[in-house]
């Protein structure tokens, strides 16, 4: 074996345990309700459209976070930052149906962007981005804006004296 290629393998094993997600984070993964705790920005009056599917499905891999999350049923994708107790994820679902200021849209593509610190393991806090996107109705163009809480299993952060 050459010495370049043993200079790769030990290269690979010293790195692999950063590769394969090793990294300790305190956030449970699992169900998490958000609750909205302040709307800073909700054009056409989502929010109440949309809160009964504000639930949250978390899965993490070293730094990568995975989330179902209950609007349209939607995939989010992103990572902790690198202190490690806050985390961003993205998602977006394109061609959805919807009826938005009570008006049927067609919408070209709905995203999500979702900003997070953990408070305890069951517990974050973060801000999220809702938008509706339609090229044809400007009516149909809406985004929601709300500070929320992400709770596991109704296990909040204990209180300090």
């Amino acid at each position: 074996m050459s010495t370049l290629r043993r200079l790769c393998f030990a290269v690979l094993a010293l790195a692999a345990p950063s590769l394969a997600g090793c990294l300790p984070y305190s956030q449970n993964e699992g169900e998490y309700e958000l609750t909205p705790v302040e709307v800073l920005r909700d054009d056409c009056g989502l929010l109440p459209q949309v809160a009964g599917n504000f639930q949250l499905a978390l899965q993490i891999s070293g730094r990568v976070v995975r989330a179902d999350f209950g609007v349209e049923n939607m995939q989010l994708l992103g990572y902790f930052l690198e202190e490690g107790e806050a985390f961003t994820a993205d998602g977006s679902v394109a061609n959805v149906s919807t009826t938005t200021n009570g008006q049927e849209c067609l919408l070209d593509q709905v995203r999500v962007h979702l900003d997070a610190t953990t408070q305890c393991p069951t517990q974050f806090n973060g801000q999220l981005r809702l938008a509706y996107d339609s090229n044809g109705v400007t009516s149909c163009t809406c985004e929601l804006w709300v500070r929320f809480e992400g709770v596991q299993g109704n296990t909040r952060c204990e209180e300090s004296p």
